[in-house]
């Protein structure tokens, strides 16, 4: 066996020397492969093919050669035994299938090795975390997006995981490029913000020029022009540093150069990075991908320049790279061109075919993508209702309970009925399950209430006393032996997690009193939104108890919240009065109101929370709300501390 690995890692060194006829290195390679195959020595043959894939998609950029190799050893790779061998096997198959455009083979390829890596739950591979990664990308090219955010998300809890922010990133950024091209521009913004931040404090500059990329391309959809220039002048000022993946990087981003500018009338700096790309781009030239984006570039470059031959032939090659695959905005881009390009040259009827067909593919895309993007928002509803349906149906069998011994009785007072032809006990029962029912309902929505908010207690606790002394001692270590990155991060994450507490329980509330809290909260609000809040509030620190304080307090704060979020207010005042036996509460905006109506009989559970939690007080509210004419809420909540 050693010199088995000898003989393995010999050959790969002589694949390595660019002084070499690799391909003639490549071809011994694959001699051995099928020896080993012939013998059935399936591990070596393995071995061999992974390593000619490799060399295949990265290096010689022959990927219809890559495809053919590994899709000739699928069958066996079930005899094999060598973990970290098969999912690299996996991961370089469905490569080779991206890079061929062949999206659902690829998906099919990656969902067959998850399952393997699943099953081995070997978290440290860093092939687990790429496999859901690639699988993120793949899945928006066949309109899956809640799929592709799930597998995006499971990406960047393994690579958290591993410590391996770099690829952490990778996956936020394919977050940030999913949520652009669906439409979901504050979303993407929000991702790709971690990328911008964190990559360039780790000097991992490829992957800010890509997000960089990612927002040029959004500002295009949105024809942001300034914003447009704005990114791509940033992309290229990161591009130049090393990363094993720069040549793919370096291309993609002069070819957006190279178009950008050309399209915004600015033909010199075109000029200038359409030489740089023409001079990089032989090592690349059979990459599908790349390709189709060179191509672009130069006949846009071409168009700019009254070049309208040139401009025609490279237009023409771009269109025939993406045709039939499921690349809809390179395919959108191909035919806007070619419409442009005819235009130039008087061929209106060729113009005019072209430019039906951009709109007629423009509608279609706007419309699966507006789709895409309900069905997304749905499943994100779905997903934030699962808790409450787990609950509900633990309710349901306490009132099905109920309900049961309801029939029981109605059998037995039915029997006395027909003997005795007497009515009123049935109905006497009757009425007293059905408020029996009822009272379990409101015992239960109450103690739901209650348990979230102790649920949240117990978490923001966790949070400080575990989560946060942990951090808190990594940034000492960090801070005593000068490790400057760790310090920050560790800095940054403890921030993260002390916001994130502050969230689940304030600690106003049990620092500064129901009072002081309701202050700071207002305080809050009116520092962070573009609203005057006026607060006029007497002292109410001896008027409840704990459980109650909560209570009160996050009914102010979902008023608040709400009157942000949709009233369009521009005035909010908060009054808050103690009287002899209890406190008022009035709130008013000058907003543009709701239909009360309509929003109460609705899914959402916001209102009917609210007026829950004054119910749980044994208080009332009233919510007077006409549109376009403000909203006002009036609570009465008795004093119980008196």
């Amino acid at each position: 066996m050693a010199t088995f690995e000898a003989k393995v890692n010999h050959l790969r060194e002589l694949l390595d020397d660019g002084r070499l006829n690799n391909d003639g290195i490549a071809n011994i390679f694959l001699q051995y492969r099928d020896s080993s195959l012939v013998q059935e020595q399936w591990n070596e043959a393995l071995l061999f093919t992974n390593a000619l894939g490799g060399y295949y998609i990265y290096e010689s950029i022959n990927h219809t050669k890559a495809f053919g190799i590994l899709e000739n050893y699928q069958p066996f790779v079930q005899y094999n035994g060598d973990e970290k061998q098969i999912s690299l096997f996996y991961i370089t198959y469905a490569e080779a299938a991206t890079f061929m455009q062949y999206y659902k083979k690829s998906l099919d390829i990656l969902d067959e090795g998850i399952q393997f890596m699943e099953k081995e739950k070997d978290s440290s591979l860093y092939e687990f975390g790429y496999a859901y990664l690639k699988a993120g990308e793949n899945s928006d090219k066949v309109n899956k997006i809640s799929q592709s955010v799930g597998y995006f998300e499971k990406a960047k809890k393994i690579f958290a995981h591993q410590r391996d922010t770099l690829m952490y990133l990778w996956a936020q950024n394919g977050l940030a490029q999913l949520y652009g091209k669906n439409g979901l521009y504050d979303r993407a913004e929000k991702a790709r913000r971690e990328v911008l931040e964190k990559g360039t404090d780790m000097e991992e500059y490829q992957v800010v020029a890509m997000a960089r990329l990612a927002a040029c391309n959004e500002a295009n959809l949105k024809n942001d022009f300034a914003e447009e220039l704005h990114q791509i002048r940033m992309a290229l000022q990161v591009r130049n540093h090393e990363s094993d993946i720069q040549g793919i990087v370096d291309i993609l981003t002069l070819s957006y150069a190279v178009s950008t500018y050309a399209r915004n009338g600015i033909r010199d700096t075109s000029d200038l990075y359409k030489r740089e790309l023409v001079s990089k781009i032989g090592p690349h030239i059979n990459n599908p991908f790349l390709e189709t984006y060179y191509h672009l570039a130069m006949s846009w470059n071409a168009l700019a320049n009254n070049q309208l031959t040139q401009a025609e032939r490279y237009a023409q090659k771009a269109h025939k790279g993406v045709k039939g695959t499921l690349e809809a905005q390179n395919i959108m881009r191909s035919e806007l061109l070619l419409s442009n390009i005819y235009e130039k040259m008087n061929n209106l009827p060729q113009s005019l075919r072209h430019f039906k067909n951009y709109a007629r593919m423009k509608d279609s895309v706007n419309n699966v993508t507006a789709r895409r993007r309900f069905a997304f928002i749905q499943t994100e509803l779905e997903a934030e209702k699962k808790d409450m349906e787990i609950a509900r149906q633990k309710q349901d069998i306490k009132i099905l309970d109920a309900q049961n011994k309801e029939k029981t009785y109605w059998m037995i007072f039915g029997g006395v009925m027909l003997v005795g032809g007497s009515s009123f006990l049935w109905l006497y029962r009757n009425r007293r399950f059905a408020k029996k029912e009822q009272e379990l309902t409101e015992k239960y929505s109450q103690d739901l209430l209650w348990q979230q908010e102790r649920e949240k207690e117990y978490i923001a606790r966790e949070l400080h006393d575990g989560v946060g002394q942990q951090l808190t001692l990594m940034s000492k270590k960090a801070r005593d032996t000068k490790q400057k990155e760790l310090l920050k991060l560790s800095q940054d994450t403890l921030e993260e997690v002390r916001m994130v507490a502050k969230g689940l329980l304030p600690p106003a509330l049990a620092n500064l009193g129901i009072t002081g809290a309701i202050q700071q909260l207002i305080y809050t609000f009116d520092e962070k939104y573009n609203i005057i809040f006026t607060l006029e509030m007497d002292a109410i620190d001896d008027c409840f108890e704990k459980q109650q304080n909560v209570n009160f307090y996050r009914f102010v704060q979902e008023a608040m919240t709400n009157f942000v979020k949709h009233s369009q207010a521009t005035e909010v005042l908060i009054e808050i009065i103690k009287k002899t036996d209890c406190v008022k509460l009035l709130i008013t905006d000058n907003g543009i109101g709701f239909d009360y109506d309509e929003e109460h009989k609705g899914q959402g559970l916001g209102l009917k929370t609210m007026e829950k939690r004054i119910q749980m007080m044994n208080g009332n509210v009233q919510i007077r709300t006409t549109k376009n004419r403000g909203t006002s809420i009036n609570a009465h909540i008795p004093i119980t501390n008196a």
